[in-house]
């Protein structure tokens, strides 16, 4: 998936500011698609120039006005374009900042690298978290569509996003104790 095809989906449901834009990926697409507000500005200019949406001025008394971004025809045929075409990529993430580090890190210290794990730990546990508030959100988007399937694909990709995060947090408990065995082995020699 690319930004544009999520910024596209999330304006087939109706017109919304580059804030609001923000906020609905963030809430709603975040645990398996991540954009930075500056990235999601740079595509929204993009897609209008390419003529996917379009936007207007709305002028507001006593605040800054506000720009307001709609999907056009032409938007609505590459969305449902892209939805027809074959799924034929990996749900693994292809770049890992993490898993990088891992690779490279014997080097390093079982006891160091244990700690490193410990605190990644620490960011999985928060995730997991989040991940529980996702369920009202998606009753809170509901409200963006009259299709009952929509929530049904949505919590989908919900629970997708609980089982990877899981997974992840699995997979670090067991990296910390195959770190804790050679850190005991190595202090029994």
């Amino acid at each position: 998936m690319a930004l544009k095809q999520g910024l596209l989906g999330l304006l087939n449901y109706g017109e919304m500011t580059g804030y609001e834009l923000a906020k609905a990926f963030n809430d709603s697409l975040s645990f398996f698609w991540q954009a930075q507000t500056s990235q999601i500005y740079r595509e929204l200019n993009q897609l209008e120039a390419e003529g996917l949406l379009h936007s207007r001025i709305e002028v507001q008394t006593g605040k800054p006005d506000k720009r307001v971004y709609a999907i056009t025809a032409q938007g609505k045929a590459e969305l449902d374009r892209w939805l027809a075409s074959d799924l034929n990529t990996e749900m693994m993430p292809t770049r890992s900042e993490v898993l990088l580090r891992i690779f490279f890190s014997g080097r390093r210290s079982p006891r160091e690298n244990r700690e490193m794990l410990e605190q990644l730990a620490q960011v999985y546990k928060v995730r997991q978290r989040e991940m529980e508030s996702v369920a009202g959100l998606i009753e809170q988007y509901q409200a963006l569509t009259q299709s009952p399937s929509d929530a049904v694909v949505w919590e989908m990709t919900a629970d997708f996003g609980r089982a990877y995060t899981q997974m992840c947090q699995d997979w670090i408990d067991r990296c910390i104790a195959r770190l804790k065995e050679i850190e005991n082995e190595n202090s029994d020699a």
